[in-house]
Order: structure tokens, then sequence, then C-alpha cells
């Protein structure tokens, strides 16, 4: 009789769905803003496209899913339905817990992105890559006695330094909007050095995260 039941457990046990391994592909990335209040804050997104090959939701909990940017790991909870299903997996960047990686993100050379998980003793690497989004210089625009910068970047820019035009100089400073022109702050200047030729020294920030200098000919 036992052996019986344990015969009939077996063939249950054989009969039960394996659970499959989910497949992940990563499709890209984009740099969501930047929050100022209470504190900065870079809000990155990434875009992965997800394929749950079992005929049940998956938890990506149950394989210790976590999604890794540079220096920052975050645990993915998330249910993936049967079949197909595309995503954007948000990752909050703060000075305190992520300044090197949010500086290593406005470089050329940008930061390793990865996907992990574990299953059956075995570790999983669904994908991995890297993203970058390197900081372009702003472009400026002089109309008449006024000068206008543009930013090309996907992120919001505080800008400040001189204007050194014919021999004298002059104190600047402009908020400029994500890939906007915001016009350009200058203390004391007046009529009749705006056909001069000059540069300007700035130094442009990403508030909490990041300061780069340079010069601009006029």
């Amino acid at each position: 009789m036992k052996r019986g039941l344990l015969l009939v457990l077996l063939a249950l046990g054989a009969c039960a769905p394996q659970t499959l391994t989910p497949e992940a592909r990563f499709l890209g990335a984009e740099l969501r803003g930047l929050e100022l209040s209470p504190s900065p804050a870079l809000l990155l997104g990434l875009r992965v496209a997800f394929h749950n090959p079992n005929p049940f939701p998956l938890p990506l909990s149950a394989l210790g899913a976590r999604l890794k940017v540079g220096e920052v790991a975050v645990p993915l909870d998330l249910t993936l339905p049967p079949g197909a299903k595309e995503e954007v997996l948000l990752v909050r960047l703060t000075p305190q817990t992520a300044l090197s990686t949010a500086q290593a993100l406005f470089t050329r050379e940008g930061v390793e992105v990865a996907l992990e998980g574990r299953t059956l003793g075995q570790n999983l690497t669904f994908f991995r890559t890297r993203v970058a989004f390197p900081l372009e210089p702003p472009r400026v625009r002089r109309a008449g006695v006024n000068f206008f910068l543009e930013n090309p970047n996907p992120l919001p820019l505080r800008v400040e330094g001189k204007l050194v035009l014919m021999g004298q100089t002059f104190q600047v400073a402009a908020d400029l909007p994500a890939r906007g022109e915001g016009r350009l702050q200058v203390v004391g200047f007046r009529p009749g050095l705006d056909r001069g030729t000059g540069r300007l020294e700035l130094t442009l920030e990403v508030p909490g995260f990041f300061r780069q200098t340079l010069v601009l000919a006029l």
C-alpha cells in the first residue's frame, strides 16, 4: 500500500509543470529628469523587453532578480504575465548613494548596467551593457546686445562665469532648460560692446552631481 502511494506521488511530481527561465533584452535608456527638491536626484529609465515562456505569471523576485546600475543594485518587484511584455525600469540616483555612478553617466565611457538573478543555485545574467549620456557644450547665439545659450542635453544646466569682451569682463549666469534655450544674464553690459569679439568662460553644473568648465569663442 505504502509503495503504491509513493509511486502515485512520484508520478504526480513528474507531471507538475517545470518553471522555465524568462528572457530579458535591453532596448535602451533615457534620462527622465532631474529632481531638485527636497534634494537632487537623477531619474534614469531603462527599457527592457521581457518574455515569460510559462503559461502562468512569474514574479521576478522568485529568481532574486536585481537591476545593477554602476554601484547601485535595485531588487525587481515585478510579475511577468505569460508571453512578451515591455517595461520601463526606473532607477533613482542621488548624490548620497550613487554620486560616482551619476558622474560616470555623463562621460563617454558611461556605466555598466546588468540584470541579474539566481535559480537552482546558479547565477543568471539576463543582459549586460553600458549606458552613457556624455554632456555636450551649449551653443552660443548673439542677437544685438543679448546672448543666448542653447542646451542640447536632456537635463537642465546651471551656468555661471565671465564674459570677456573688448578688454572688459562681465559676470554672467543662466538657468538652461533641458534641450532648450535661455538668455544669458550679463551684469553691467551696455550697448556699444555688442559688435566686439571675445569669449565666454563658463562653469556648467548639473546641481548636486557634476561641474565642468569650458570656454566658448564669440
